[in-house]
């Protein structure tokens, strides 16, 4: 662990989700959480719906899904505590007779603190470069909350992939006083450009550290390919760590004293104007 107690060791974590393989995916993941942990890692991000993308037929998505907590919970929440880390990463959750794509948070203690739901599903009727008719909310219902978690790392604000492209949902939980933004992703190949604008442009905007994970490679059953290159950015906007082009675990040490300095340099959320954003508050 560092010794300065600002100071925090991340890690994200990307993998190629196999449909139909779950029990295999999450034997891999749980190898990498190991490899987190050796490290003194305290908050680890896994990627988007990382225990199986249901991309390959319309129904598999339900053999995928599970209640939270539930079983891969459990076994996220033995590696918490055997290394006290906060982890962090989405999976199909089954709710009663709704399924929702969600992020658990779970604790050094081992429990789940908090969830969120993915409120701004991947609807992409009209790609050409992609499989036609991907509609995420014929699967899963939208999440209806942007909470901020308070942890003994400061405050965490929580996301999935597509939202991504909506900078009120980051700016939202900047305001509620987050630090740190965490993004569990499966941004499809080949939008690396996207990938990094997006998450450059939610950490300067912001000001936080932002944490985030994506799916590598192409997973076998659908075809689909991921840009992968988890990565660590600071509240300057500068790329800290890139994960290679496999599956692997990135760590970086960032120091929380830089959200201070950074907004010294250039208070912009004391600058800023609501009474001029008329149009956000009512659209």
């Amino acid at each position: 662990m560092p010794e300065n107690p600002n100071e925090i060791v991340v890690s994200a974590i990307q993998i190629t989700a196999e449909d139909g393989e779950k029990d295999a995916t999450v034997a891999k993941m749980l190898d990498l959480l190991d490899t987190a942990g050796q490290r003194g890692t305290q908050l680890c991000v896994l990627p988007e719906l990382w225990t199986g993308l249901g991309f390959s037929d319309e129904s598999i998505y339900r053999s995928i899904a599970e209640p939270i907590p539930g079983p891969v919970t459990q076994r996220l929440a033995e590696k918490a505590r055997q290394y006290g880390m906060y982890i962090a990463g989405s999976m199909y959750e089954e709710a009663g007779s709704n399924y929702f794509n969600t992020i658990p948070l779970i604790t050094p203690e081992g429990e789940v603190v908090g969830k969120y739901r993915k409120t701004h599903l991947f609807d992409a009727p009209n790609r050409t470069d992609i499989p036609p008719g991907i509609m995420e909310s014929k699967k899963v219902k939208a999440g209806d909350n942007l909470n901020v978690y308070q942890t003994g790392l400061g405050k965490v604000g929580l996301s999935v992939c597509s939202d991504l492209r909506f900078p009120e949902i980051y700016r939202e939980m900047a305001l509620k006083g987050s630090e740190i933004l965490v993004c569990a992703s499966a941004f499809l190949s080949p939008r690396y450009d996207h990938w990094e604008f997006f998450l450059r442009a939610r950490a300067t905007e912001n000001q936080c550290f932002v944490i985030a994970s994506g799916q590598y490679g192409t997973e076998p059953k659908s075809g689909l390919g991921f840009v992968g290159r988890s990565m660590i950015v600071d509240p300057w906007g500068t790329v800290v760590a890139t994960a290679s082009d496999r599956e692997e675990c990135v760590t970086a040490h960032i120091d929380r004293t830089f959200i201070q300095e950074v907004k010294r340099r250039y208070p912009l959320m004391d600058q800023r104007r609501p009474e001029l954003y008329s149009t956000l508050r009512s659209a």
